[in-house]
């Protein structure tokens, strides 16, 4: 199910639609994505250290009015996708601001190895947001990186749906339903956490382990 971040729409050319490294500003609002979810949307996905950073004018604009964009500078250690579109990532672009939703880094965030979620822009820079799935390597639980290894690309047939509100269900075959938040209020939770959704020979999509032998299986038997 797509989410919305809904003051950056008229910002950015191609939006993501992903939870991000920090809570939403109040005039930013991001809805709930799982990571699998993440991952399928997006266009480029790495493992990189942010380890420096610079305003830019994405126009190169000497107007100090123009809007301003923050450039990351990455050293990129690992592409998970995006093979097809970039050869390697060097900088991510994010908006100045948080009120329309950038990813702005606190100093103590800095030269730090980050899960990355982007989409490329019509000029092929990369560009994220707080609504993006941008996560500290060191909070990724050891499912979403078995995820990010293969797991989660597999299931991109696949739909993660959040549940938002009793009663709720799937109308796809093709389709997991996603219940952290309704239960718990944390849509960090188990699912998010340790499940993947996979779809069977069937064509029915449904929760694994991220890490099982039934997930390696399921995943084997779809790159045959």
């Amino acid at each position: 199910m797509a989410t919305m971040c809904s003051t950056i729409s008229g910002l950015l050319a191609v939006g993501l639609l992903l939870l991000g490294v920090h809570g939403p500003a109040d005039a930013c609002s991001c809805g709930p994505s799982h990571p699998q979810q993440a991952y399928c949307q997006a266009d480029v996905v790495i493992k990189g250290k942010i380890v420096g950073s610079k305003l830019i004018s994405m126009d190169n604009s000497s107007d100090p009015n123009a809007f301003q964009w923050i450039q990351y500078e990455v050293q990129q250690q690992k592409m998970y996708k995006g093979f097809e579109k970039v050869e390697q990532v060097r900088h991510v672009y994010t908006p100045l601001s948080e009120f329309v939703c950038g990813m702005v880094l606190r100093a103590d965030e800095m030269n730090e190895e980050y899960v990355l979620t982007g989409s490329l822009g019509t000029d092929g820079k990369v560009l994220i947001n707080i609504c993006s799935f941008n996560r500290l390597w060191s909070q990724l639980s050891l499912g979403q990186q078995a995820g990010l290894e293969r797991r989660y690309d597999a299931g991109c047939r696949c739909t993660v749906v959040p549940c938002l509100s009793l009663p709720c269900g799937v109308t796809e075959d093709s389709q997991c339903l996603w219940t952290d938040g309704i239960f718990t209020g944390n849509w960090n939770g188990t699912q998010s956490r340790r499940y993947a959704c996979s779809m069977k020979p069937t064509g029915l999509c449904q929760w694994v382990s991220a890490r099982s032998t039934k997930a390696r299986a399921l995943f084997r038997k779809e790159s045959q």
